[in-house]
């Protein structure tokens, strides 16, 4: 968003309604593939084919949605953000689906699928913060156009990042494909290949609605889908124009953030054995629900009072205390969401005694067909936002931002105090406990410590 609408000077509504219609392809080719990934025989098994086909397209769609366009017009600017967006999230669904389908079916022990969600998830931290760490640092220097936080909105930065990541992405997800070659004689193998036919899909989705633990964590991740598309791509127009940072400033925040997520990463399954996941969840949930909106809320309240209820900008007590915010909420949403991620593994089981299939693919893509599409609509609502309150100039001085940059902060202060609410109440209603779970392997003959 910042880079097609602040860089290349497109409309905000406009890129809002392209990456909003990607989502929408994104969303339909999720459940398509995890039932198409569950169903296939092949001498490398049902996920791995799909994995390393994506590879290649993959980053080829990530290095040319950053390439940089010669006076374009809005219209050029409009399609091939369009073109490039759904060439992304299509070929990542190859890639993704298959590969979160994997992890059910690696371990069935309660405590172990905690462990590698959280493995996982810390190098994603690593992989994330690394690309982030090296672009904040080294990609956006100060330069006499592109001065102070506007640093950010040199193009010269996005095409070298453009590189960058298409190359990280590649080279490991190769390695993380290879690496997992060897487990193919252990998965588990369909009695034959199945056509794909879109009415036993649906048919198969609706069967699955019927597990409440399914729904609960379905609904949940449709309230939160829709907060973060409200927020989609907005996060580099605070740092500009709202905390006002030089990227060399907070070129180390990835860094640490990630040093906190690995170790959560590592820790979930320690902190969550002999503990039931969704009581953690939900109170790390709360946690964060409070503590989440307050630098926001806090800065927008010094125009209000007589005294500065917030460190100003520029300062290092400002510095030391955004550190410290950003690595309590990784702390509390990290461990939080692969708690999730664990949770979802769990209904396998569950859902396999009720119809009789394993449906690993579905059940991790089929909530990302309304999700997505829920989310499709707060990333359209963010760019017709973004539009009403004036961010449509290109290349703006900072202080020309500072009104629209308050609506957008009061905008997504009101949000952040009450969706994730919702979305936490419905966690609280899953209903898998950890003797339910041991139970039902034990009853699908399964040892929860074996390999499938």
């Amino acid at each position: 968003m910042l880079y097609y609408n602040q860089v290349l000077g497109m409309k905000p509504y406009l890129a809002g309604l392209a990456l909003a219609i990607a989502l929408v392809f994104d969303a339909v080719t999720d459940p398509l593939v995890g039932a198409w990934s569950d169903r296939v025989r092949t001498r490398w098994g049902r996920r791995h084919p799909f994995i390393y086909v994506s590879l290649l397209p993959f980053a080829t769609s990530v290095y040319w949605i950053l390439q940089p366009v010669p006076d374009p017009t809005q219209s050029e600017l409009f399609f091939r953000l369009l073109f490039f967006s759904v060439a992304v999230r299509v070929s990542m669904t190859f890639y993704d689906v298959p590969r979160n389908a994997l992890g059910p079916e690696l371990t069935k022990d309660y405590d172990q699928r905690t462990l590698m969600m959280g493995i996982s998830t810390a190098f994603g931290w690593l992989g994330g913060a690394g690309i982030a760490a090296v672009a904040l640092g080294l990609l956006f220097p100060e330069s006499p156009e592109y001065s102070r936080s506007r640093a950010l909105l040199n193009p010269e930065g996005y095409a070298h990042l453009a590189v960058i990541s298409a190359l990280v992405i590649f080279v490991s997800g190769l390695i993380s494909t290879i690496g997992l070659h060897s487990q193919i004689p252990y998965l588990h193998v369909p009695d034959k290949t199945e056509r794909i036919e879109v009415r036993k899909i649906l048919n198969e989705i609706l069967e699955t609605l019927s597990n409440r633990s399914w729904l609960v964590v379905f609904l949940s991740g449709l309230v939160f889908a829709l907060f973060i598309g409200l927020q989609s791509g907005t996060d580099h127009y605070y740092n500009i124009y709202f905390w006002q940072w030089v990227p060399q400033e907070i070129s180390s925040f990835p860094i640490a953030q990630a040093f906190v997520a690995i170790i959560c990463g590592f820790s979930a399954s320690v902190v969550s054995k002999g503990r039931e996941k969704k009581k953690l969840a939900v109170r790390l949930f709360s946690a964060s629900v409070v503590l989440g909106p307050l630098p926001v809320g806090l800065r927008l309240m010094d125009s209000m009072v007589s005294f500065s209820t917030f460190p100003a900008n520029g300062t290092d007590f400002l510095w030391w205390t955004m550190l410290l915010h950003s690595c309590t909420m990784i702390v509390l949403a990290t461990t939080g969401f692969i708690l999730i991620g664990s949770m979802v593994a769990d209904i396998v089981e569950e859902s396999q005694a009720e119809t009789g299939r394993r449906s690993e693919g579905l059940l991790n893509a089929g909530p990302a067909l309304a999700q997505k599409t829920m989310s499709a609509g707060g990333v359209l609502i963010t760019g017709i936002i973004l539009s009403t309150f004036g961010f449509d100039v290109p290349n703006p001085s900072i202080e020309s931002m500072q009104e629209p940059m308050i609506k957008l902060a009061t905008a997504h202060l009101i949000l952040g105090m009450t969706l994730p609410v919702i979305s936490t109440y419905l966690i609280s209603k899953y209903t898998i406990t950890r003797s339910d779970h041991e139970k039902r392997v034990r009853q699908l003959g399964y040892a929860s410590d074996d390999q499938p």
